[in-house]
């Protein structure tokens, strides 16, 4: 039997056709639509404590992937990787800046305490802000039993260095004398990673960073007492250690869902709880 073209039993032979390759694609269809994946970077002291807590979130979501963009493009990076979709969430030590802030939507996750740290031979383990103010300014060169300071900075416009700046008027002085005047044993760190790991390397180190950092990679550094005050979470949260450093969460106004979803789960009792034990505190100044 001859069968033309465009007959009804062609016709419902291209359909059943159609139909199997359909089903055959949505093994493939499933796959694409389960192996959803999140891009995150920023600030260095969030990236560790970040990934630690959305391991957690992946036990209840097998499928979800998180690409953690190494080294750290900071706080200013992340934010312009967002506006430029090169990432869905951008980790920052800073509130937006009103040209920033079009087309995104900035999330208070917490903040933590922002420390002064020391190489673990150095032989103090607690300092006053007077002797850091001449640490930083270059007039203090030598610990207590004669080793010499190694001080390291972070760059002028890094967020860490508004905060420091921001501790007094005598310590703003300080750290602008030490840019200007920054001698070949001062060395500079671009981010805060770099900034724990030559801590970490060089005997004498001293510099500053943000807990949560310190907490979330186990780094065997020494946060110093200032002023007679440990720099713990409990006691910034009672008002006895003033000095911290915030966090946020940016992503686009048009995020998809799942970005939401993470986003969402990271602010939440559970997330807040996670974030709790490795420094970062949920409580506003």
């Amino acid at each position: 039997m001859q069968i033309a073209i465009g007959s009804p039993v062609r016709m419902q032979n291209r359909q059943w056709l159609l139909f199997w390759s359909c089903l055959s694609l949505l093994p493939w269809l499933v796959s694409t639509a389960q192996a959803e994946s999140i891009r995150l970077s920023g600030t260095g002291m969030l990236l560790t404590a970040i990934r630690l807590v959305t391991d957690d979130y992946r036990q209840s979501h097998p499928a979800m992937q998180f690409q953690f963009h190494l080294p750290p493009v900071g706080s200013s990076g992340a934010i312009k990787a967002v506006i430029n979709g090169q990432l869905d969430i951008a980790l920052t030590g800073r509130p937006l800046k009103k040209e920033e802030e079009a087309g995104l939507v900035q999330e208070w996750l917490g903040r933590t305490p922002f420390v002064f740290i020391a190489h673990p031979s150095v032989p103090v383990g607690r300092v006053t802000l007077d002797q850091l103010v001449e640490i930083y300014a270059g007039r203090q060169k030598h610990w207590p039993d004669g080793s010499r300071i190694r001080l390291i900075l972070r760059p002028l416009a890094d967020a860490d260095t508004a905060i420091m700046t921001g501790i007094s008027p005598a310590m703003k002085e300080a750290i602008t004398t030490a840019h200007a005047n920054r001698p070949p044993g001062v060395a500079l760190a671009d981010t805060d990673i770099d900034l724990v790991d030559m801590v970490e390397k060089v005997p004498g180190g001293v510099g500053s960073v943000a807990f949560a950092l310190l907490l979330a990679e186990k780094r065997p550094l020494k946060p110093l007492i200032l002023d007679g005050v440990a720099p713990t979470v409990e006691a910034m949260e009672q008002h006895r250690y003033l000095h911290d450093k915030p966090a946020y969460l940016v992503t686009r106004v048009d995020a998809p869902s799942v970005v939401r979803d993470v986003v969402d789960y990271l602010r939440s009792a559970t997330g807040k709880a996670k974030l709790a034990q490795l420094g970062i505190s949920a409580t506003s100044r």
